[in-house]
C-alpha cells in the first residue's frame, strides 16, 4: 500500500497499546486498517489508516470509505509435514460484552483446536522463512449501519420434497420413506427423529511400540453411506421422510454391515434398490433442518454430526446418549436403553437407521415422561440409578428373545406406501 499525504506511521500504537519492537516492525506489511477514496478524476486513493480515526466530515461518504483487517490466514511451513494454516481472526465486543461482560475487541489464533488470544501486531506480521500470508480479509466499516445484512437461507423447502432415486434398476419394493407434504413443513423446535450408518473408506494404520502399546499413525476414515430422519410429532409420528443412501465413488474397504446394516452394492447406483442420492442433495435437506431449527432427536448424535462434518447448534441437539447417563459412568447403548424402559428389541442382527430414530424419539418421550411428570430430581436420580445396577447384573447385555412376537410395549406406527 503507498501512503497518499502525511498519515500516522503504521508502527504507531494505540493509546494504552504497547508499541512493536523495531525488530518486529520489519516484518509488518500490512496496516489494520486502510481508507480508499475515489478521487474527482475517478481514481482510487488507497493510504494507510488509523484504527481510532473516523473519515472527515468534509468526506463525501459515497466516495470515501474505511475499511478494517478483520481475519488473516498463513501458512506456517514446515518441510517434514508440508505445513498448515492458522488464522488470526478479530472478535468483536458483542461477543466479549456476551461472555465476559466486557465491552472491547481482541484478536484470537486459530490453530486446528487450538484457540487463544494474540497481540494485534501478531496478525500482520509476516516472514516468508516460516509465515506466509494467504488471505488478507478487510470488512468496511459501519457496514451493519448502511445495509441490511440478514442472513436470508437461500436453501428452498423444496429440497423436502420427492426426488428421483439415482439407482437405474426400479425394483419393485416397499418405499422406506413419506417424503414430507407442504402441509408437514418443519417449523422451529420441532422434533425430528435422525440416525446415520457409516462406511469405511480407509483403514486405520497404526504400528506397536516396543513397550506393546498401540500408536496410531493414520486414523481410519468414515463416510456416511445412509441417513435417516423421521416425523418427530403429528398424525404420522414415527414415519420416515428421509432414508437416504448416500452414492459413493471411492473405494469402501468396509461397510461394517454389522454395525451399519449396508450391504455391497447399495452405494452402487447400477445394483442398488435403495434411494440413492447424492452427498450434496442429503446435505441441502439436512442444512434446510437446521436452518429452520428444527431439534434433532437421536442417539449419539454428537460424534454422527461430526463425521458428517455438520455442525449443529447445541440447543438443537437432544441426544439421548446422555440424557440417560450418570456423570463419571458408562454410556448406555441404545439397545440396552430401549429393552429397559421400552421393552423393545431392536438391533437383533444389525443396525436399522429407521428403527433406531422411532427408538430415540420414544426414548425422549420416556425421559419428559419421566422428568416433567411432576417427579422430583431424587426420583429421576433413582430411576438412573436402577437403570445402572440393572446393567451391571446383566453385564449391559439384552437377554435373547423369549419367543415370536412383537414386545408388548413396542409403538405402532402407520405403514409405509408401497411403491
Amino acid at each position: 500500500l503507498q501512503s497518499k499525504g502525511p498519515r500516522k506511521e503504521l508502527g504507531s500504537a494505540e493509546p494504552g497499546q504497547p508499541y512493536p519492537s523495531m525488530e518486529e516492525l520489519k516484518n509488518v506489511w500490512i496496516p489494520h486498517a486502510i481508507r480508499m477514496r475515489l478521487t474527482k478524476n475517478k481514481e482510487l486513493d488507497v493510504c494507510n489508516w488509523s484504527e481510532s480515526d473516523e473519515p472527515s466530515v468534509s468526506d463525501d461518504p459515497d466516495s470515501v470509505h474505511v475499511y478494517d483487517l478483520m481475519a488473516t490466514v498463513v501458512h506456517i511451513l514446515d518441510s517434514r509435514t508440508g505445513g498448515s494454516l492458522v488464522g488470526h481472526i478479530k472478535v468483536g465486543e458483542t461477543y466479549h460484552q456476551r461472555k465476559e461482560g466486557v465491552t472491547h475487541q481482541q484478536w484470537y489464533l486459530f490453530n486446528d483446536f487450538l484457540i487463544e488470544p494474540v497481540d494485534k501486531w501478531e496478525a500482520v506480521q509476516f516472514d516468508m522463512s516460516w509465515k506466509v500470508p494467504a488471505v488478507l480479509y478487510y470488512a468496511r466499516r459501519n457496514l451493519n449501519a448502511k445495509y441490511n445484512l440478514a442472513i436470508k437461507n437461500p436453501i428452498e423447502a423444496s429440497v423436502l420434497l420427492a426426488e428421483a432415486s439415482l439407482a437405474r434398476k426400479q425394483r419393485k419394493c416397499h418405499a422406506t420413506f413419506i417424503p414430507l407434504m407442504l402441509s408437514e413443513m418443519p417449523q422451529a423446535g420441532d422434533l425430528v427423529g435422525l440416525d446415520a450408518e457409516f462406511v469405511t473408506l480407509n483403514e486405520e494404520e497404526a504400528e506397536l511400540r516396543s513397550d506393546g502399546t498401540k500408536s496410531t499413525i493414520k486414523p481410519s476414515q468414515m463416510s456416511v453411506a445412509r441417513i435417516t430422519c423421521v416425523r418427530g410429532q403429528g398424525p404420522n409420528e414415527g414415519v420416515p421422510f428421509i432414508d437416504d443412501y448416500i452414492s459413493t465413488q471411492e473405494q469402501v474397504v468396509d461397510y461394517l454391515t454389522q454395525y451399519s446394516g449396508i450391504k455391497p452394492g447399495d452405494l452402487d447406483a447400477k445394483i442398488s434398490s435403495k434411494h440413492l442420492t447424492t452427498l450434496k442433495s442429503t446435505y441441502l435437506k439436512l442444512r434446510f433442518l437446521i436452518d429452520v431449527g428444527v431439534k434433532f432427536v437421536g442417539h449419539g448424535l454428537q460424534k454422527d454430526f461430526r463425521v458428517i462434518n455438520l455442525m449443529v447448534p447445541k440447543d438443537q441437539v437432544i441426544d439421548t446418549v446422555y440424557l440417560f447417563h450418570i456423570p463419571r459412568k458408562r454410556m448406555i447403548s441404545l439397545r440396552f436403553l430401549a429393552w429397559y424402559f421400552l421393552d423393545l428389541k431392536i438391533q437383533a442382527e444389525t443396525h436399522d437407521s429407521i428403527e433406531d430414530a422411532r427408538t430415540a424419539l420414544q426414548l425422549y418421550r420416556k425421559y419428559l415422561a419421566l422428568s416433567q411428570g411432576g417427579a422430583e430430581p431424587d426420583d429421576v436420580r433413582k430411576v438412573l440409578k436402577g437403570l445402572y445396577e440393572k446393567g451391571r447384573k446383566m453385564d449391559w447385555k439384552v437377554p435373547e428373545p423369549d419367543g415370536p412376537g412383537s414386545p408388548k410395549h413396542a409403538a405402532v406406527y402407520p405403514p409405509v406406501l408401497a411403491l
